[in-house]
């Protein structure tokens, strides 16, 4: 089958049928054939913008699950925002300096995540600049029909 093609409901099952455990949005990223759908389409859309940005934002696992593939193919660098600091980092944001970013997260549903992003990079780097954010499981964004709110809400254009 064509993974492109791919019905949704198939993402949560293995070849031999059983079903991957956890968050429906989370088990769509751990099946390759889905993940591989979701890295093809964000590509092919982040392609046809016309905007200038030289970086792409994630946060979280999810985030580093596709991001570094599409920065790839996009000619992009990355920068990695982390939820919390338990770990062996001592640095919320890692990557090269940007001037213009776009933020590519899974779904937004309160902007918590968002609104982490911003402040962590902006407190880095206070010149550079959001030029929007991009969600991969439109279906489950809270955005996905009233993109002008995120203007609104967040401060910055739904991609």
């Amino acid at each position: 089958m064509n993974v492109l093609m791919q019905q949704l409901d198939e993402y949560r099952r293995n070849e031999d049928g059983s079903v991957i455990q956890g968050a429906a949005h989370t088990s769509k990223l751990l099946n390759h054939k889905y993940r591989n759908r979701i890295i093809m389409t964000t590509y092919s859309y982040l392609k046809k913008l016309n905007i200038d940005y030289d970086s792409i934002a994630c946060c979280g696992t999810s985030g580093l699950m596709i991001v570094p593939q599409i920065a790839e193919l996009l000619k992009k660098n990355i920068i990695i925002v982390r939820k919390d600091l338990k770990g062996y980092s001592k640095f919320y944001v890692e990557g090269p300096y940007t001037k213009k970013y776009i933020i590519v997260d899974d779904l937004i549903c309160s902007g918590d995540t968002i609104k982490h992003i911003l402040k962590s990079i902006d407190i880095e780097s206070s010149r550079s600049k959001c030029m929007g954010v991009y969600s991969y499981i439109k279906d489950e964004c809270a955005y996905r029909n009233h993109p002008e709110y995120c203007k609104k809400d967040l401060g910055i254009e739904y991609l």
